[in-house]
């Protein structure tokens, strides 16, 4: 699998990363066997970036990847990025200093590691990052060994245009799909101040696997209740259908389409699609290509 320089962190990574979300039950119950046989063969397939967040299942799925590094040979050759300071059961956000190295300790304790490849924010507001206390907590931890390199993930342009502006988080996380590509222009300029771009949810939650209808329905506790909602779905299903009769013609599935289409973008260090499952680890790794340049064309002129 092809390999790109995560900006001036150095980091060599494989353009596909494990999204880990999907393993802490955030979409309803997981098996947690299922979970570990997905993170070995995404592994086994090539890919080598990990991410994960003590969010996800209030710390359930970095229990999960820590108990899996214990059964690898290679762990070495493994980069683990975890995220603190939201709660995404209470809905709260704290980004206070105290807070923030809590959530460094209690991370690399559920990991069972010493020190974290890189480090993010997650989810902080323009007011979180303008205060820098938090930068601050980073830069200590990061002088203490405690992990190497640290950024921000981000929801907003704004968000994302500030962090270039500052030039102090040296990675940044946004989302970018066929149905969001607002943040190419602020990926580029990212990449030329050498800042690394993450691209998480390349498949909009499932939505683009082509699953979902205008009557898809969730369980209780799956996030893609309010993501997803009804008022939602019948935009998002025409849209997948533009997507669907250009993508038709290339004799590429939906789903490897999306991903392609954020491996198609070099400003784009890693791309994370969510993944459950081996089968789903492996068809993801399939996609780790960029797509035929008029394919290609033709998508980015749904922007």
């Amino acid at each position: 699998m092809e390999k790109r320089t995560l900006g001036r962190t150095g980091l060599d990574v494989t353009v596909l990363g494990f999204g880990a979300m999907t393993i802490g039950g955030i979409f309803g119950p997981v098996d947690d066997a299922v979970s570990t046989q997905a993170l070995h063969a995404a592994v086994d397939a090539g890919m080598n970036f990990l991410d994960t967040s003590d969010a996800y299942g209030e710390g359930h799925s970095e229990r999960v990847i820590g108990a899996f590094l214990k059964e690898r040979a290679d762990r070495d050759r493994l980069l683990i990025c975890t995220k603190g300071g939201n709660n995404m059961v209470t809905g709260a956000r704290n980004f206070t200093p105290d807070y923030i190295r809590g959530c460094i300790e209690g991370s690399l304790q559920r990991l069972g590691i010493e020190v974290i490849d890189l480090y993010l924010l997650h989810n902080p507001s323009m007011q979180n990052m303008r205060a820098e206390d938090s930068y601050a907590v980073l830069e200590a931890a990061q002088a203490q060994g405690k992990l190497k390199h640290w950024g921000v993930s981000v929801n907003t342009l704004e968000e994302c245009e500030y962090v270039i502006s500052s030039g102090k988080p040296a990675a940044m996380q946004m989302e970018y799909n066929l149905l969001n590509q607002g943040a190419a222009e602020v990926f580029a300029r990212a990449h030329a101040a050498g800042i690394g771009v993450i691209a998480r949810v390349p498949l909009l939650r499932g939505m683009l696997s082509g699953r979902f209808d205008t009557n898809a329905t969730f369980v209780d506790g799956d996030r893609r209740r309010q993501i997803l909602a009804p008022d939602k779905l019948p935009g998002l299903v025409a849209k997948v259908e533009q997507i669907k009769a250009i993508v038709a013609s290339s004799g590429l599935s939906l789903v490897e389409a999306a991903i392609r289409f954020c491996v198609s973008n070099s400003h784009i260090a890693i791309t994370l699609p969510g993944i459950r499952t081996p089968e789903q680890a492996r068809a993801n790794a399939l996609a780790s290509a960029p797509l035929p340049a008029d394919v290609l064309a033709r998508l980015r002129q749904l922007a």
